[in-house]
């Protein structure tokens, strides 16, 4: 085994040389401190970019949480931007401090159709903070309704339950706790559907339906998108992927299983599923998505071909860069592509992000890494926590890793000369942009642990890495929806600029528990015209707006 890693490592190395200097123009700034958002006294899961209070810059919700008993008084932040990337904590004035769990995932949308953005966030239990625990909390914006972007817990009121579990979530043990959670309108009926994942993996994931007048219903079972059906459990505590892999107008699902297979399902387009996974694989029959401790999936375009590519931050098990081959082929097949493409980190990682991070027009990834091990710890004397004496602890801080796409099909590792090391025990990891620059830029949460009081690896703190630019031009696209869901997810964008033709999808989720700013940045390199922006909206609706001038943001509202 130990050769096998020294030769894969070897490999790894040959593909990752460091770029000439004039090649990836990356720098980065750490300003943790001086936005207020170092925050070294809580533990961070996901984060999420959003501009909730509508006043057109980007705030950030960090969830945090603690896997102990001994609770240390955190509660989840909500981080209003000033306007200028100085951020202040309102959680608890705005109602979304989520007192009442533990957070994990993270999902921003307009639920309700009303004009602003809704929250809704996956929760593990905590048996020191009441009886009282739901598993997926949905917070409704009052913006709309009040003026003020406050927020109101309508999860019971919305029936955001399992239907077993209609009065305590704690019924049966944690069997009911929520990991990652993600908006979807899968139906097309314009209304954003919920589905979270649980951290037990005796218990199936839950996909609930939205009726359109408020209110859910649980269809995980008729819908066929239960996991513990097929070959994999059901623990995931990284959110699923929500993407149209075949590009036939339906959305597909990817679900992440920690430690076990992962599975993907084909949208029937009759609002059901079929398990697909084993189809998709290459004829030598290796499964591409059973690829390990899968903590989550990034999406994105990597080779600018037009269809979705898919990347798996793989715990201590090696990241996975699996491409999609629509394009070449005409049928959706996937092919693992991580060691040739440079992408394979060993460093325990949880969270992943993609972006433009020097606007030439090929998406990079960002890799947030924990150092992590798998340790048992028995000493837990509670029987209530008995499912979760075995979990992850760092024992280490790792290096986060920033991949340059070299616009090959390979990526190098520029993370210390793009300064964006960011030292941590780190989990989520969004991209976003802060100062409103058109560069994208980074927040990546840390974390400590826990067990009895006492202190198992140190607290790191949250980093917030400013992206110092360059002279690439760029536009950026703000969507809003009519006739499809109004937070516009999974509409598709092309940027025409002569030969240079890039595809972005937009996503209510990414790695673990984590969100990317909505508003996409296209990188344009040098060029100085944009011929078009088309909009494939998830109705069908194709828009296309001609003659666009680089460097500005462009909002556009779907046609009634």
């Amino acid at each position: 085994m130990r050769k096998l890693l020294i030769l894969l490592v070897f490999i790894n190395m040959a593909c990752t040389q460091a770029p000439a200097p004039d090649q990836a123009q990356i720098r980065f700034e750490d300003v943790s401190e001086e936005s207020g958002m170092l925050d070294a006294g809580v533990n961070g899961a996901g984060v999420a970019f959003w501009d909730y209070d509508q006043d057109g810059d980007v705030d950030v919700y960090i969830t945090n949480s603690d896997s102990s008993t001994n609770l240390l008084g955190i509660h989840n932040r909500l981080w209003e931007n000033d306007g200028t990337g100085k951020f202040r904590d309102v959680s608890e004035e705005r109602g979304v401090a989520n007192l009442g769990g533990l957070g994990r995932g993270i999902s921003w949308g307009d639920y309700d159709n009303d004009g602003d953005s809704d929250l809704v966030v996956g929760n593990m239990p905590n048996s020191d903070r009441g009886d009282d625990i739901i598993p997926a909390t949905l917070y409704k914006n009052l913006l709309t309704e009040t003026g003020e972007p406050n927020f109101e817990n309508v999860t019971r009121a919305a029936g955001l339950m399992r239907a077993e579990y209609p009065k305590d979530a704690r019924v049966g043990g944690f069997s009911n706790t929520s990991g990652g959670i993600a908006f979807a309108d899968y139906n097309n009926d314009g209304a954003l559907d919920v589905l979270y994942r649980t951290t037990d993996g005796d218990v199936d994931q839950a996909l609930f339906r939205n009726n359109g007048d408020g209110t859910f219903t649980e269809v995980t079972t008729e819908a066929g998108v239960r996991v513990l059906d097929h070959e994999s459990e059901a623990t995931g505590q990284g959110a699923s992927g929500w993407f149209d892999f075949d590009q036939d107008g339906h959305l597909d699902l990817l679900s992440p299983n920690e430690g076990s297979p992962n599975t993907l399902f084909r949208n029937n387009g009759d609002e059901t599923f079929t398990d697909v996974t084993k189809n998709r694989q290459p004829p030598s029959g290796v499964p591409l998505f059973n690829v390990g401790d899968a903590n989550g999936v990034c999406l994105g375009d990597i080779d600018n071909d037009g269809d979705v590519d898919v990347y798996f931050p793989n715990g201590d098990q090696g990241n996975r860069l699996i491409r999609n081959d629509l394009h070449e082929t005409g049928a959706a097949q996937f092919t693992d592509i991580t060691i040739a493409s440079g992408t394979g980190d060993m460093g325990g990682a949880r969270g992943c992000t993609m972006a433009d991070y020097d606007n030439d027009g090929y998406l990079d990834i960002y890799v947030n890494n924990g150092g992590l091990s798998n340790v048992l710890f028995n000493d837990i004397t509670d029987p209530d926590f008995s499912p979760f004496v075995q979990f992850y602890v760092a024992v280490e801080p790792g290096h986060n890793v920033l991949y340059w796409n070299n616009g090959d099909g390979t990526f190098t590792d520029v993370t210390e000369s793009a300064n964006a090391d960011a030292y941590n025990v780190g989990v989520g990891v969004a991209s976003g942009d802060v100062n409103g620059d058109g560069f994208p830029d980074i927040i990546a949460t840390g974390r400590s642990h826990y067990t009895d009081g006492k202190l198992i690896s140190q607290q790191q703190h949250n980093w917030l890495l400013l992206n110092q630019g360059n002279d690439n031009n760029w536009v950026q696209v703000k969507l809003t929806g009519t006739k499809s869901n109004r937070s516009a997810f999974n509409a598709r964008v092309t940027v025409t600029s002569g030969d240079h033709v890039v595809t972005r999808e937009l996503y209510s989720a990414t790695g673990y528990n984590s969100v990317d700013d909505p508003a996409l940045i296209f990188g344009l390199g040098d060029r100085e015209e944009i011929d078009s922006v088309e909009v494939i909206w998830p109705s069908g609706t194709l828009q296309r707006v001609d003659d666009v001038s680089p460097g500005q943001t462009l909002t556009i509202t779907e046609p009634e």
